[in-house]
Formats: C-alpha cells, sequence, structure tokens
C-alpha cells in the first residue's frame, strides 16, 4: 500500500511541475529600456529570462563603424562607457552604465557574410540598484 502512495505522490508532483505555466522573461522596458540599436538594424533574435534579455540585431555596416557608433552613444545621454575590449574570438565587447539597467554590447562581423552582428544585453535591477546603488559585476 505504501509504494502505491508513494507513486500517486511522484505522479502529482510531476504534473504540478508540468503545468501550463510559461516561464517569464524580463521586459524591455525593465532590462533594456534606453535600448540604443545601430543604423538600419533588423531583429535576428531574444532570449533571456526573468533577470536579463538579450536580443541580436544585424546591421550592414562594418564591425569598426558599429563600433565607433557605440562608442560616441556612450559619451553622452548619461551613458558612461566602463569598459571596452577585445574577446578571445577577435568581438569588441562594450559595457556601458546610466541611470537605469547597464548594458552589455558585443560586435562582431556575421560569420554568414551578411554585415555585423550586434548583440545587446541588460539586467533588470532590484529595488534598491534602480533608486541609486549602483550593480556589481
Amino acid at each position: 500500500m505504501i509504494p502505491t502512495n508513494i507513486r500517486y505522490l511522484v505522479l502529482c508532483v510531476a504534473l504540478a511541475a508540468c503545468g501550463d505555466k510559461a516561464p517569464s522573461t524580463a521586459k524591455f522596458s525593465e532590462a533594456l529600456p534606453n535600448l540604443p540599436l545601430p543604423p538600419d538594424a533588423s531583429l535576428i533574435g531574444r532570449s533571456g529570462g526573468p533577470d536579463a534579455l538579450q536580443i541580436t540585431v544585424r546591421t550592414a555596416a562594418r564591425p569598426d563603424v558599429v563600433a565607433a557608433y557605440y562608442r560616441g552613444v556612450f559619451k553622452k545621454g548619461g551613458w558612461q562607457l566602463v569598459n571596452d575590449a577585445k574577446d578571445a574570438e577577435g568581438a569588441t565587447v562594450l559595457f556601458a552604465q546610466q541611470k537605469g539597467p547597464p548594458l552589455w554590447v558585443r560586435i562582431h562581423a556575421d560569420p554568414e557574410g551578411r554585415g555585423t552582428l550586434v548583440e545587446l544585453s541588460g539586467a533588470v535591477l532590484s529595488r534598491t540598484d534602480s533608486a541609486g546603488a549602483k550593480p556589481t559585476f
């Protein structure tokens, strides 16, 4: 009798875990409220979770032109360019902060030869972070 109760309990837990509730993803307005897009960008993809969001766009401009565009954007409008580096694959990676969520930008040539891919990632700040505390990374 006890094994039957255990099977029933396991079945109930499994059904509860498989409910219709979809996983939540961060809202654009919370993770990427001031999203600067490169000229003539087209959306390629979107991914994320409850605390972060990433979008990928493609532009016909060369990677160096796109990087210069973002460096210019991050010199005004309340932005502060915190880090400007190249990653192991040669992509330009920028990290910028402003009043609100930080922004990570990764710029690299499209492997299919169709311009430049730009990955823009933002994080949802907690209420204490948005009240003036700087996020720690």
